[in-house]
């Protein structure tokens, strides 16, 4: 059978309709790789099912899907169970017992994956003359889970991107085949520039990159506005060994920062597990041989991201404790989202001698009304970053190194970059409550 035949013969007309079934388990990709008819035809084709599961790491936000398959009515139907990060249609799944957050590192997310998956859904660029298809965008993700699926199916996007690397998949491999043509989601781009108090921020962190670093760096405002103090400190021989691709690469590329030349991991080329942003982004990478994408179980493992050459790894959190614990993942027992890879990437970086993780945030919330420095977290909140892993912490009122510090002097050095109107609060709390100063 010729290559075309044998494709013909593994398209899916009904959408995958004819793969559910009761109890199956099925795995889908998320964001740039969300198998979007996949999961309207799940929707739509759920109800008279029981007890299937859908896993994912899925952010549906940016991406409202009709019908929806987070839809309440489907619960008895079908359970989610969401790694990675969630969004706010999950969060309100999970709180009402419609679905579950399963904790792991975001480089151990799929190598250590504990259930049977009997099918498995991503997005993938059109088969190329040699059969191969390329998983693009977010293939680092799903590039882990896809030895322990029983039966792979692609939805085929002449509008994915492809990008170099880990990436690939054969016919011979796969179940079936949907065609589908609609663009890749994009992440919203910030409206305006970042306020006084992110360029302040932007600017201690920006400090402390030296040449020759290898970044990695979320997305948003903060980021933006890093980006636009390294352009002018003059920062050179940047190199990116990243969790995901943000558009903040093309601005560094644009402007020359970026070479990848002292980089001793993937010499010459930018690294991520995925990518997610614009239309210029994915211009960008789309066959670009400078950037490519590996499996998140060796792009987030800590002994990847240590042998880097200056790895310096940038994220935000919600809250910090005076021991410096951070708290990004929710207050409580009540939890906002995941943690995704801001653990891995800064116990990594803090592995290297020359490392630096940092951790940045704004000194205040509610309109300045509460300190995000705190004494303690409430009870039940989980720690995302512990306090014998942290390293840099960031806010408008300076930076300070908390690596191997006593507690005392973290409290001292925590109090010192906290909103000045709270210090006298904290200095008390630190005394009296938690008994670290006299």
């Amino acid at each position: 059978m010729s290559l075309q035949n044998a494709y013909r013969s593994k398209v899916l007309v009904d959408g995958g309709r004819s793969l559910l079934a009761d109890g199956l388990a099925i795995y889908v990709n998320g964001a740039t790789g969300l198998p979007n008819r996949f999961l309207q035809t799940l929707a739509s084709h759920a109800a008279p099912l029981r007890g299937m599961r859908l896993y994912h790491p899925m952010r549906r936000e940016l991406l409202p899907l009709e019908p929806d398959p987070c839809a309440p009515e489907l619960a008895e139907s079908l359970f989610h169970v969401s790694d990675y990060t969630y969004d706010t249609a999950v969060r309100a799944a999970i709180r009402e017992g419609r679905a579950a957050y399963r904790p792991s590192h975001a480089s151990d997310g799929g190598r250590r994956f504990p259930y049977p998956i009997d099918l498995l859904v991503c997005s993938a660029t059109p088969m190329d003359a040699h059969g191969h298809f390329n998983l693009g965008a977010f293939g680092g993700w799903i590039r882990d889970f896809i030895p322990k699926a029983k039966r792979i199916v692609l939805e085929v996007n002449p509008q994915q991107v492809h990008v170099f690397g880990d990436n690939y998949l054969h016919l011979d491999q796969l179940a079936g085949v949907i065609e589908v043509d609609y663009p890749l989601i994009e992440l919203p781009q910030s409206a305006g520039a970042a306020n006084a108090v992110e360029q302040r921020i932007a600017a201690h962190v920006a400090g402390l990159i030296d040449d020759g670093a290898t970044l990695q760096v979320g997305a948003g405002t903060l980021p933006e506005a890093v980006v636009k103090q390294l352009v002018a400190s003059g920062v050179k021989d940047l190199g990116v060994h990243t969790e995901a691709f943000f558009d903040w690469i093309v601005d560094l590329w644009q402007a020359g920062l970026i070479t990848n030349a002292r980089k001793t991991l993937d010499a010459g080329r930018m690294t991520a597990a995925m990518a997610i942003g614009s239309k210029r982004l994915y211009a960008f990478l789309d066959s670009n041989p400078v950037t490519q994408v590996r499996a998140f179980s060796y792009v987030n493992d800590p002994r990847t991201i240590a042998q880097g050459h200056r790895p310096v790894s940038i994220n935000a959190t919600l809250q910090v404790d005076l021991q410096g614990q951070c708290a990004s993942e929710g207050f409580g027992p009540l939890h906002h989202s995941g943690i995704g890879g801001q653990w891995n990437f800064h116990y990594g970086a803090g592995l290297a001698d020359d490392g630096k993780g940092i951790i940045a945030l704004p000194s205040t919330a509610k309109g300045g009304t509460v300190s995000r420095i705190v004494a303690t977290h409430p009870a039940g909140t989980a720690i995302s970053v512990p306090r014998n892993d942290i390293h840099w912490v960031v806010t408008e009122h300076g930076a300070v190194d908390l690596r191997g510090k006593s507690l005392d002097d973290r409290a001292k050095l925590l109090i010192s970059i906290a909103e000045p109107r709270f210090r006298e609060e904290l200095l008390r709390a630190a005394r009296h409550d938690l008994r670290v100063l006299r």
